[in-house]
């Protein structure tokens, strides 16, 4: 049945690789995947990063459209010409101080909310990446680290205050399971919720500093499964199962890093080798021309081609403004078509092996990074970067199948507007539940 009792469940296990699931480590999940619907080529957005693959879930467009486009954005005349979408207080004051939206297309929460529906939810992720699912009604967001200036949800915390520094295990197990407490006190009863959300920093936290396959790893895992079976218990208590459906999912994968230097310092590098001007700004994977700058043609040339000698450089993408090089692609072919100043000139994708790491987990990519304290990542095309977890669940969803079609985090949305009966247009994905599948793309 779908239509106006229904309501859909959230579930997020934030960086989780579906090779990664194993009766095991995840019994419950294990479980919920076997007796419902697994989406086995389910694809995160492009760059494989949270905030971007949060954006993409909410709006159903890519970042070519929604304008969230990195975790970090380069973003001149704001602040000091950048936007960490992690950071709340970024994202609330932007449009303030710009006079323009920070998501540049209407959220589900936005959606249900001019129909009388609201969406909430409670997550353990970073400040910024919570407020992304419903970021024009901050008061339906729970998140340990904030009330968002609201004064609903100061009170909440006041009731569930708790001692929330580092556990020192390495799992964020504290942050989490104060959102689990809130989701299953506070917004699992409402019925003006027909959207929740239960989102998770592990297993990402922990892949992050402790590598995959760790100790610390596996046992993130584990706490992930447990969240997932206290919900599952409360909705049989409350007798919710008829009517509810549930996605489990992850926004992306993870990679083992081999960390070869920040982009900036090779950028640097190949501006004193050729002997050009440096008008360029480096952000994770992305160089921009730096603001009031306009480097010319033949310095965009000239560092595309020492770019391309270097041996950790991969695929190479331009904005199409830029004009053509010979074996570099679209910006669009990843991002989406670009209706806005957001992106960058140049994406460089580094190259990923399918070398394994000490627990013999397989997948390294030449990270562009500089610390010597990560030890997973993501953001990049490997596909175990971007091959996420979709699991169905419930009344909408068949039992016991395995869907091979390509789908990604962008079809999220119109499948819920579709479990809802609701009429709503716009959207770059489609349903989960149409069988009509289409080739794949690179931002599929």
């Amino acid at each position: 049945m779908r239509g106006s009792q229904k309501r859909v469940l959230i579930i997020g296990a934030d960086g989780l690789r579906p090779d990664m699931i194993t009766r095991e480590q995840m019994p419950v999940l294990t479980e919920l995947m076997e007796n419902g619907t697994r989406y086995s080529n389910f694809k995160s957005a492009y760059p494989s990063e949270t905030r971007v693959s949060m954006s993409t879930l909410t709006t159903g467009v890519y970042p070519g459209k929604h304008g969230i486009v990195a975790n970090l954005m380069y973003m001149p005349g704001f602040k000091e010409n950048f936007v960490q979408t992690g950071n709340h207080l970024h994202l609330l004051s932007y449009e303030e101080e710009t006079g323009e939206p920070i998501l540049m297309a209407p959220t589900l929460g936005d959606r249900l909310n001019k129909r009388g529906m609201q969406l909430s939810a409670a997550a353990s992720s970073s400040p910024g990446a919570s407020l992304l699912w419903n970021i024009h009604h901050p008061e339906k967001i729970m998140n340990p680290a904030t009330d968002y200036g609201q004064s609903t949800l100061a009170e909440i915390h006041k009731k569930y205050a708790t001692d929330l520094t580092e556990d020192i295990d390495g799992v964020k197990r504290k942050k989490s399971l104060w959102a689990l407490q809130a989701f299953i006190s506070e917004q699992l009863k409402a019925e003006a919720n027909r959207v929740l959300v239960l989102w998770l920093a592990e297993p990402d936290s922990s892949q992050h500093y402790y590598g995959l396959g760790s100790r610390e790893n596996l046992q993130a895992l584990r706490m992930v499964d447990e969240c997932l079976k206290e919900v599952l218990d409360h909705i049989k208590k409350l007798g919710m199962q008829e009517d509810t459906d549930i996605l489990f999912l992850s926004d992306h994968g993870h990679s083992t890093v081999e960390a070869i230097g920040s982009l900036t310092d090779h950028v640097d590098k190949a501006c004193v080798e050729l002997n050009i001007n440096n008008q360029f700004t480096a952000v994770g994977n992305y160089i921009y021309g730096k603001h009031g700058t306009a480097p010319a043609y033949n310095d965009w040339a000239a560092l595309i081609r020492w770019l391309q000698r270097q041996d950790w450089c991969g695929t190479i993408y331009t904005d199409k403004s830029l004009g053509k090089f010979a074996g570099v692609f679209s910006i669009e072919e990843i991002l989406g078509p670009i209706t806005h100043n957001r992106a960058p000139e140049l994406i460089i994708n580094p190259v990923g092996t399918n070398e394994e790491n000490e627990h013999g987990i397989p997948g390294t990519v030449k990270t562009l990074t500089d610390s010597n304290i990560l030890r997973a990542s993501h953001g990049t095309m490997s596909p175990y970067d971007r091959h996420a977890v979709c699991i169905g669940s419930g009344p909408s969803f068949e039992r016991g199948k395995t869907d091979e079609g390509v789908y990604s985090i962008v079809d999220i949305v119109p499948t819920i507007c579709e479990i809802l009966g609701l009429d709503e247009d716009g959207f770059d994905g489609r349903s989960l539940l149409n069988e009509c599948h289409i080739t794949p793309t690179n931002n599929r």
